[in-house]
């Protein structure tokens, strides 16, 4: 008689790479939470590399991803934002988190201008919407786009200012199987082209593909010197399997 167990395959599974920037130690940040079929997972962007902000950026995804996974996104962001005030200067950090499990949307939370996209086996779609300064001109109009675009830099609001007011929510539909959550140095340094390249190759392994994008995130030259400036990136990836 054959007692071989079958290995239970995970209804969700995941990836996560990251790398620092020129200015090393990371400010990123990022957690993977799971129980049961259910996953939740938070991404977060500092703004500089003060102690203050790489210790927040260290402590702070699981307290995104537990409290997610216990009361929702919402609370879990606004929770998260209060304990930037345990610092002398309270640091200034981008966040984005979602929930994943079977039968159901997949849930985004975020502020500032971490992103979430969504690959539905053709087309990398970005579903949220940055909160910068750039943006909200676009929004608003009253300015040409090139000005709008040299104040794309600017988070206008992070974890210190969440609330239900701030905070935005989206539900991404089921059919979308693999859900990335990532920082501005994978999303500013890697075009959408080879973003979608990377997921046709890589959609079936998360971990290949946030290495993958990571590993293209290869910087951009900074100032009139010409020197080459590679931001902080952080990817998780989200697959929700057949």
């Amino acid at each position: 008689m054959d007692t071989t167990k079958a290995t239970p395959v995970a209804a969700v599974t995941t990836g996560i790479a990251q790398r620092p920037g020129t200015q090393p130690p990371s400010a990123d940040g990022a957690h993977v939470h799971r129980r049961g079929d259910q996953v939740c997972a938070a991404v977060v962007d500092g703004a500089g590399h003060r102690q203050e902000t790489i210790d927040f950026a260290q402590h702070i995804p699981p307290v995104i991803t537990l409290m997610g996974m216990a009361m929702g996104g919402l609370v879990a962001l606004t929770t998260a934002g209060r304990m930037a005030a345990a610092y002398d200067r309270p640091p200034h950090m981008s966040a984005v988190y979602a929930s994943m499990e079977p039968g159901s949307p997949t849930s985004v939370h975020w502020i500032g201008d971490c992103r979430a996209y969504g690959w539905d086996g053709q087309k990398l779609t970005l579903w949220s919407r940055d909160q910068t300064m750039g943006e909200w001109l676009r929004w608003n109009g009253g300015v040409s786009i090139e000005i709008a675009e040299t104040q794309d830099n600017w988070a206008r609001l992070g974890l210190a200012q969440a609330t239900e007011m701030t905070c935005r929510q989206l539900e991404i539909p089921e059919e979308v199987p693999v859900v990335l959550l990532v920082t501005d140095g994978v999303s500013d340094q890697v075009d959408l082209e080879t973003a979608e390249r990377l997921c046709k190759e890589h959609a079936a392994s998360p971990q290949a593909l946030a290495d993958a994008l990571v590993a293209a995130a290869e910087g951009e030259e900074d100032g009139p010197a010409g020197e080459t400036y590679r931001d902080d990136a952080t990817v998780v990836v989200l697959r929700r399997t057949d």
